[in-house]
């Protein structure tokens, strides 16, 4: 009979635990021993998933433009970094989603960090291996750099809280030049393709579960889990790359700011292990909110961003 090795108390709580509301008998409850059906289950979820995501961008990216021999090339100037925020947020949520999976199947604590960061990462830098091909632009070593920020943020909120109480999210408004007939070879002509690559239209958050964060009392109790605080980054005026047709500097270039609150829907109270499972995935999207808006222009307030 094999010898089977008792898990530390360390390694189980309050890692594997979940929220308390769940029904404990549910199947989509984290195992707290390693379970090595789930661990397949974990691979093959991966597996489909990368295949997807690949084939997706693919198709609405990568199929649509000239490539030419493998090179490098220095993008970190262009799009005011929403490109390197968009890279951060897409690292970190496929860092997040790895942990959560291997928390699922028992994987101790350390172990699940770092397979799921490894992943994570290694998963984001393919996408860099095929722009190393685009004759436009090349392989991008601050993209590189963005998604090892997005894979820390999430394997930090792992190691210190084992939640996921700083989050990266995004929302997208169609903005004018998507629909703009001279720059449908830059954002594309469809949804697909406006929600990749029409960088204005796009807003990145940060929101922070505040409820976490509150010290234990009856303000933490009356305040709602499920309610965030989140500051948003996003530009207007990107037309191209970092310099116009004629080799001048671009001035309709600026960026904008955001302060809003967020519901975390990650976080709302349900014993269905389905529904909390697809919350959590379905997190990534920003439910739209009034908004507080920054830019050169001065401060107004949106009724819905």
């Amino acid at each position: 009979m094999p010898m089977v090795h008792a898990q530390r108390k360390s390694d189980i709580r309050p890692f594997h635990i979940q929220h308390d509301f769940r029904n404990p008998d549910s199947w989509f409850q984290n195992d707290t021993l390693f379970n090595k059906q789930r661990r397949r289950k974990v691979n093959l979820i991966a597996a489909t998933g990368y295949s997807l995501a690949t084939l997706y961008v693919g198709t609405q990216w990568y199929a649509k433009e000239d490539l030419s021999s493998f090179h490098f090339f220095d993008d970190s100037h262009e799009w005011k970094q929403i490109d390197k925020v968009g890279h951060a947020f897409s690292a970190y949520n496929a860092t997040r989603w790895m942990i959560g999976l291997y928390k699922w199947s028992g994987v101790p604590k350390r172990k699940a960090i770092l397979h799921g960061s490894l992943v994570g990462f290694m998963a984001m830098n393919t996408i860099e291996v095929f722009d190393g091909f685009g004759a436009t632009w090349g392989f991008s070593w601050p993209d590189v750099g963005a998604n090892l920020i997005g894979t820390g943020l999430a394997a930090g909120n792992q190691a210190l809280w084992n939640e996921n109480r700083l989050q990266m999210k995004v929302s997208y408004v169609r903005s004018p030049y998507a629909t703009n007939p001279d720059y449908q070879d830059i954002f594309g002509s469809n949804l697909a393709e406006w929600v990749l690559k029409d960088y204005n239209g796009q807003v990145l958050w940060m929101s922070c579960r505040v409820h976490s964060f509150l010290p234990a009392g009856r303000f933490k109790d009356l305040y709602p889990r499920w309610l965030n605080l989140a500051v948003g980054y996003g530009a207007d005026g990107l037309v191209g790359g970092y310099e116009d047709p004629n080799g001048e500097w671009r001035t309709s270039e600026y960026r904008q700011w955001y302060l809003s609150l967020d519901i975390d829907v990650a976080n709302i109270k349900t014993r269905s292990g389905f529904l909390n499972t697809l919350f959590d995935v379905v997190n990534i999207i920003r439910i739209p909110l009034p908004a507080i808006q920054f830019d050169r222009n001065g401060t107004k307030l949106l009724p819905l961003r």
